[in-house]
């Protein structure tokens, strides 16, 4: 958006020769080029290489016609507005089930060419969860769950609260079974939300970052439904995770007034409390499962820079208290573009994910973090371990790859060798500059040969 803004002229957009220059070699994966067919539609005369990942085909010479409908005619009328005013737009919209990514986020920026024709220059990427194992976690579950968006006003205050999904058991529970209540107004679609005390309590919850339990009841038709919610912020957002325990309330109220069946009604009580403890149990599951996605690559299944980043501050806070020593590791993997291009992507997300699997049996302990920073480049992070440690743990890394070859396929791994940098903590050193001279000696081993160790401001270094 920075490089949009400073090279755009008015309603022309940005200069489409010299604009593409200056971007495709940072974001090329990530791009898609499109231009005006004259009719009303717009043909793709680029698609990036993660864009075919992620959506299984190239679209090259095809036309948005060819979406579907509702995305079409969306896609369409933001590319419309777009070229007319000049102007970048940001979507989010919703793909087909069928394609690997169902959530995407787009940057769309017109520009025209020398020539005179205009182009718009789209970079896009995934936007949240793969909807397979969304639909399987929302369709398999007893509860009503639903996911939550906030939307703000120029000030950031909540203005209301969008659906983004909710599974059909929420529709039930809110009346509305059989009715699809994406993309509606949350207070509109759930009767319980018009609640004011349980809307307060979930909007604490998101601006505190806090979860919550709330029972409530509500009246359908001439029944009174008791509903127990449990709310837990997720991004700019909730999830809200509904249990009716209609039957344990009317029966804890049955109780009170049945003493003469006493011994009955317990027994009741108790298996439905049973029932209710299944159902939470499972509730905490599908939670910690979300928690463990939103904390971990996707691709790796180890920690993400911010989760990373968040467990790192906290093991300096740890050690410094103690006086314990700290060392961070930061691997590269050497020549990783050349995997990509001699066989593909697919064999690149092979290769790292085998490495990632490589790290975790050679460095996971109780106290150690392993995280990818992204693309071939992992850290870690290595409390209570002094400098000689820390080589060691770097030379076991590379001593396992001189030894194996990674696996790719059935038939076929791949050797591959990396690159360390290492950094000792310092007194006082904030977790980016650790990870800044950390970065510096890892330069130092690229520019060394590859496939060797460097440690921060020492001339240590070990052979690979």
């Amino acid at each position: 958006m920075q490089r949009f803004e400073s090279s755009a002229q008015g309603t022309a957009g940005v200069p489409y020769e010299t604009f593409c220059e200056e971007v495709m070699s940072a974001f090329g994966a990530e791009l898609m080029v499109l231009a005006p067919t004259g009719d009303g539609d717009y043909a793709y005369l680029r698609f990036g290489s993660e864009l075919i990942r992620n959506v299984g085909a190239d679209r090259v010479g095809e036309r948005i016609s060819t979406m579907a409908p509702q995305v079409a005619r969306f896609t369409s009328a933001c590319y419309d507005q777009a070229l007319a005013d000049g102007m970048p737009r940001y979507t989010v919209h919703r793909s087909l089930k069928t394609v690997r990514v169902y959530l995407w986020e787009r940057l769309i920026m017109p520009a025209t060419g020398r020539d005179g024709r205009r182009f718009l220059i789209v970079f896009g990427r995934p936007l949240q969860f793969r909807e397979e194992l969304l639909t399987t976690v929302l369709d398999t579950s007893p509860c009503g769950i639903v996911a939550l968006q906030a939307v703000r006003d120029d000030d950031g205050n909540i203005e209301r609260m969008a659906i983004i999904t909710a599974n059909r058991r929420a529709a039930t529970i809110a009346g509305r079974d059989g009715e699809d209540l994406m993309d509606g107004d949350a207070q509109a679609s759930l009767s319980f939300l018009s609640d004011a005390t349980v809307w307060r309590r979930c909007i604490y919850a998101i601006e505190l970052r806090r979860a919550d339990m709330i029972e409530t009841s509500l009246i359908c038709g001439s029944q009174t439904i008791w509903l127990q919610i449990a709310v837990a912020p997720l991004g700019n957002g909730l999830v809200l995770t509904i249990t009716d325990v209609t039957s344990l309330t009317v029966a804890n109220q049955m109780l009170q007034s049945r003493a003469a069946t006493l011994a009955l009604e317990i027994g009741r009580e108790r298996a439905t409390r049973r029932a209710l403890t299944q159902e939470i149990d499972q509730r905490e599951e599908r939670e910690q499962e979300l928690r463990r996605l939103a904390e971990t690559d996707p691709l790796t299944a180890l920690l993400n820079r911010r989760s990373f980043t968040e467990k790192a501050n906290a093991a300096i806070v740890a050690c410094e208290e103690s006086r314990a020593e700290m060392a961070l590791i930061v691997v590269d993997l050497d020549h990783f573009k050349a995997v990509n291009d001699s066989h593909g992507h697919p064999a690149g997300d092979a290769v790292i994910r085998a490495f990632a699997d490589l790290l975790l049996g050679l460095v996971q302990t109780d106290y150690d973090l392993i995280g990818r920073f992204g693309g071939e480049e992992f850290a870690i992070f290595l409390p209570r371990a002094d400098l000689g440690v820390a080589q060691r743990t770097a030379q076991r890394i590379q001593q396992a790859l001189a030894a194996r070859r990674l696996p790719v396929s059935e038939t076929l791994s791949l050797k591959v060798s990396a690159s360390c940098g290492i950094a000792t903590h310092r007194s006082g050193e904030t977790l980016s500059a650790l990870i800044e001279r950390a970065d510096r000696a890892l330069y130092r081993a690229k520019n060394d040969g590859r496939a060797c160790i460097r440690v921060a401001e020492s001339r240590i270094s070990a052979a690979a």
